[in-house]
């Protein structure tokens, strides 16, 4: 007789996660507390860039060496609220050089297993500031919400459980 599956064995829903963002003041870490609600995250994705070489006589073998790593650039996305908030400072002060120029921050994504509402995974990314800051199309004859992307780059990301 075949038991429950194993919860760890299933596939986890994408639509219940959360994020973090640490920023560092005077080298204590600063958490963006209250800017951690988005309604989509992309570009968790990694891609290993291979130089092909030709080997062999007549070249009938090609070998792909591995050469450097890219990174996909984070997304998040959320609906625009009044006001200004921890994330949305950080990101004018970071894409204007008039106030002060560019904060690194740790963002850290986490995928929630959703029968116990705990972290299942977690992904960290290191050095990450935003580059892109996009509000969605106003339109009268619409009637979505408004919502903005903030894209980030950063240096590298890992899964850390």
């Amino acid at each position: 007789m075949a038991g429950a599956p194993n919860p760890r064995l299933q596939p986890l829903p994408g639509y219940n996660f959360s994020v973090n963002i640490v920023t560092t003041a005077f080298g204590v870490p600063v958490p963006l507390v209250g800017d951690n609600y988005f309604s989509k995250i992309s570009g968790i994705s990694t891609t290993r860039n291979t130089s092909a070489v030709q080997a062999g006589a007549g070249n009938m073998t090609t070998y792909h060496l591995p050469t450097d790593i890219n990174y996909s650039p984070l997304v998040l996305e959320r609906g625009i609220v009044a006001g200004f908030s921890p994330l949305t400072l950080w990101c004018t002060s970071s894409m204007s050089m008039l106030m002060g120029g560019i904060q690194t921050a740790t963002i850290i994504v986490y995928l929630i297993e959703p029968t116990t509402s705990a972290p299942a995974m977690a992904w960290a990314f290191y050095n990450a500031y935003p580059t892109k800051w996009t509000i969605s199309d106003f339109d009268a004859q619409d009637s979505k919400y408004a919502f903005e992307s903030i894209e980030f780059s950063y240096s590298y990301y890992t899964r850390i459980y």
